[in-house]
């Protein structure tokens, strides 16, 4: 049953409770119990116009209630859409969805002669309770029941408003606005221009030699100051909104022309001076220092997780932009653009160098299930690994992710020849990096036929040490670059998964018994990641991660090892450059 049906069906605050996957007393809690003042924590964040914005943060019990409602409502959304014949191409509405972004948004309105923006005045906190329990009483679409709208009123409204904060005020928002997305619309394609809307943001753009009047005209006395027209204005206040006067301007095909942020003038591109600003910051981070960005005069330390938002916004621009134009790089080949590159440093910092705790690159994604199962089973008896707090442990290695920026940016999407190319590249990766690097960088790998290209390579790094094997307990390469190889069981080859107990190995999920091989018939047999996930992560307690505690014990041993070479260099010199030498600890 599709999501609006399931919607549809329900009469009250218990099946809505059921729908959304939670309980209904902790639904009616939320909703009952906690005061307007628990619920919600206001703070201020400062634009770069000046001034501030009020940031409503939910409480959040709440937070999660608003985030399975936005999702459920998309969802419902998207089957509206599709029951209607819209297609992604043909979308007015561009923010918080699926597949489009501000990039589609801004590419509707590439190489035009004239482009107007206009700015919609206090967006969510025009659409009120009444407008939101109306609309989804009223709209044939929804027509829901009095108990639900009341429900989702309550859910998404605080005094008497949509909240700037609450994960569903930009779906609800999105789902009110589509009737003046249509309105204005129409009255663009009756002047010959495309609209467009990314959440309060309203662009108009043509090719026509003079702009239609209805839509803007110029301000008697100045012939560079635009006003919306009559035509617009009428649209707007009959859908209930109304316009921000300082956020009105039109944009000529001669000058500079932005939509949401981004140049559209001949091909989609951020603004010159925010690549350098971000380039600059993040100079500052990888030197050393702490990153900042000038707001309204006043310097403001950013963090990393705002300046990897920033980088991240910079490559999906570039990158897509060159996809769309059939522009691409062979990275066998060719040298990545300075964007690719840029991100690239920032990413290798953070998971490399920056670090404060140890980080650690498996061979896969099911590797790293694995291992944090293990830290938090025996937790106890490695304290080097976790730290405790409020009677939780948490794990204190980090892991790195494979994801799909690993791939694309960083090289690394698992395997061991990924990671003996990381290997001969990793110090030039490093080079440009000052401070030091407080921790060490683990590699774990299986110690079977397939890491040998890998031992051959350690071995050709330093020839002292003889012949590698993966008999010892962990391999120092060169920096803070260690390579731990899953301890053997006996004398055979050893994969991560042989530290299980064989009867776990042996364990039948979805009538289906475990290949490691995935050369079996997928009909008769399931492979490593359904058992991470569907036995090794979801099997708790019940599994015995004793067999992993040698390799466990290599990874605390290559930690202190590190730590003791850091010492022995700090009489002399700074911790920024570590001899290159190969050595093992015995087992």
């Amino acid at each position: 049953m599709s999501s609006l049906a399931s919607l549809k069906l329900v009469q009250g605050l218990n099946s809505f409770a059921m729908l959304l996957g939670m309980k209904p007393a902790a639904l009616a809690y939320i909703l009952y119990k906690l005061s307007p003042a628990q619920k919600y924590k206001s703070f201020d964040i400062e634009k770069r116009s000046g001034g501030v914005r009020e940031i409503m943060a939910p409480e959040p019990r709440l937070k999660l209630v608003q985030r399975r409602l936005a999702d459920l409502l998309l969802r419902c959304q998207s089957e509206i859409e599709v029951s209607i014949g819209v297609k992604d191409e043909g979308t007015l509405a561009h923010g918080f969805k699926p597949r489009l972004s501000i990039s589609t948004n801004a590419q509707k309105h590439r190489n035009r002669r004239w482009v107007f923006n206009a700015d919609i005045e206090d967006f969510f906190p025009t659409i009120n309770f009444g407008r939101v329990y109306g609309f989804f009483q009223k709209n044939h679409h929804f027509a829901l029941s009095r108990p639900v709208v009341t429900i989702i009123a309550q859910i998404a409204c605080h005094q008497n408003r949509l909240p700037q904060g609450s994960p569903c005020s930009p779906v609800i928002s999105n789902i009110i606005a589509h009737i003046l997305d249509i309105h204005l619309n129409d009255l663009a394609s009756k002047h010959n221009c495309t609209y467009t809307r990314y959440a309060d943001d309203l662009t108009f753009s043509t090719n026509e030699k003079y702009f239609p009047r209805a839509i803007a005209k110029r301000q008697e006395g100045d012939i560079h100051e635009w006003w919306p027209g009559p035509d617009f204005r009428k649209v707007l206040k009959s859908n209930g909104f109304k316009l921000n006067p300082q956020k009105t301007r039109m944009q000529y095909c001669d000058s500079r022309q932005e939509v949401t942020g981004l140049v559209v003038n001949e091909k989609i591109n951020v603004r010159q001076n925010y690549y350098k600003d971000v380039r600059a910051m993040t100079r500052q981070l990888v030197t050393g220092n702490k990153p900042f960005v000038t707001l309204a005069a006043k310097k403001i330390e950013l963090s990393r997780d705002q300046l990897r938002g920033m980088l991240n916004f910079i490559f999906f621009i570039k990158s897509s932009e060159n996809e769309r134009i059939g522009i691409a790089f062979d990275k066998g080949k060719d040298k990545p653009p300075a964007y690719h590159a840029l991100y690239k440093q920032f990413l290798d910092y953070i998971w490399f160098y920056g670090i404060d705790e140890p980080t650690i690159i498996c061979e896969g994604k099911t590797d790293n299930i694995y291992l944090k199962a293990a830290i938090k089973a025996r937790a106890p008896h490695f304290p080097d690994l976790v730290e405790i707090k409020g009677g939780f442990a948490r794990i204190r290695p980090r892991f790195f992710k494979y994801n799909d920026t690993a791939a694309a940016v960083q090289d690394l999407s698992g395997g061991t020849g990924e990671l003996n190319n990381l290997l001969s590249h990793y110090r030039n990766r490093i080079k440009t990096f000052k401070g030091g690097a407080s921790q060490p960088v683990i590699i774990v790998v299986d110690n079977d036929s397939g890491a040998k290209p890998l031992f051959g390579h350690m071995y050709n790094l330093d020839k002292k040490g003889g012949p590698v094997d993966g008999s010892k307990q962990f391999y120092y390469i060169y920096e803070n670059l260690y390579v731990v190889p899953v301890p053997k069981v006996g004398s055979a080859e050893t994969r991560i998964e042989m530290l299980f107990e064989k009867k776990l190995l042996n364990t039948v999920w979805n009538g289906k018994q475990l290949d490691l091989t995935v050369n079996k018939d997928p009909s008769k047999y399931y492979f490593k990641n359904d058992f991470a996930v569907h036995v090794v992560k979801k099997g708790g307690a019940a599994v015995n991660f004793d067999g992993f505690d040698p390799l466990l014990t290599a990874l605390v041993a290559a930690k202190l090892d590190y730590a003791k070479r850091r010492a022995a260099l700090a009489p002399s010199a700074p911790a920024t450059v570590l001899p290159s030498i190969k050595t093992a600890s015995k087992p």
